[in-house]
């Protein structure tokens, strides 16, 4: 699906898909009425009729196939980007327990690598595109969380559990952006259209009136909405119901926070900042 589509109104998105397909529906009954003058026997009609329900029995079920693929697509989205809020709050809380220049130049990286996904990569995630300067923060955070020498037992012990934190970010990372990647294959797109035109195919051997022509743009549409809903859900971080970084911009809200306490300023002070 082009994404110059995903830069619409929902509505007007929907509006495009659905009629198009009433469209496509309703002008290929009418050119069949057209160019083939046959008038179709009434057991012909019948017979054309249980094809209907089988084709469309089996249609149904790839549509169903694919919205509920492309939903649950969605759903491990925006999991990933819960996931991935929630260690960076845990790996902020366990730096904080360090008072070093490694520690704070760690906790000041992760600050700055959720600022950048929030302000740069989820726009260029829109796209399609995934811009270098995040991963590159997240390297420089690995070092120097690297550098970090354990005072005491205690900061000791805490350290397995800081780069547990680390990698789980890295991973977290990873899976969004892998998720974002994720669309329907071409083939099964494929699959998917072909099987609907073909379930409206045999409707065409229907005589032409006003109540079947009603009927074909009513099947028509409906498969319209369905495909609207899989283009809709294909694509988790673009578009109108894309997944929002609001679990990433609260967690920058809790770091500063943290760090207003730490520095003796009031919260709110901290927060506009």
């Amino acid at each position: 699906m082009p994404l110059a589509l995903y830069d619409l109104p929902n509505w007007l998105f929907g509006l495009l898909i659905s009629g198009g397909w009433i469209l496509i529906g309703l002008g290929g009954y009418l050119a069949f009425q057209r160019l083939c003058r046959v008038t179709f026997a009434e057991a012909e009609r019948n017979l054309a009729i249980a094809l209907l329900g089988v084709i469309a029995t089996i249609n149904s079920l790839l549509l169903a196939f694919s919205a509920i693929s492309v939903w649950e697509s969605f759903g491990s989205a925006e999991k990933a980007v819960r996931n991935e809020a929630v260690v960076m709050t845990a790996l902020a809380r366990d730096l904080a327990v360090y008072d070093t220049a490694q520690s704070r130049q760690a906790r000041d990286l992760l600050r700055t690598y959720a600022g950048v996904v929030v302000d740069q990569e989820w726009a260029a995630m829109r796209k399609g595109e995934f811009p270098e300067q995040a991963r590159d923060l997240l390297d420089d955070m690995f070092r120097v969380i690297g550098r970090i020498d354990p005072v005491g037992p205690r900061e000791a012990a805490l350290m397995p559990e800081i780069w547990a934190r680390t990698n789980e970010l890295i991973r977290a990372r990873r899976e969004r952006t892998q998720a974002s990647e994720a669309q329907v294959p071409a083939t099964l797109w494929s699959v998917v259209v072909l099987a609907t035109m073909l379930t409206l195919l045999t409707t065409y051997v229907l005589p032409r009136s006003a109540f079947n022509l009603s009927a074909v743009a009513l099947l028509s549409g409906v498969f319209g909405l369905v495909f609207f809903f899989i283009a809709a859900m294909d694509r988790p971080f673009a578009g109108s119901e894309s997944i929002g970084p609001e679990p990433i911009q609260r967690t920058m809200q809790t770091m500063a926070r943290w760090s207003a306490q730490a520095q003796g300023l009031p919260s709110a002070q901290a927060a506009t900042k």
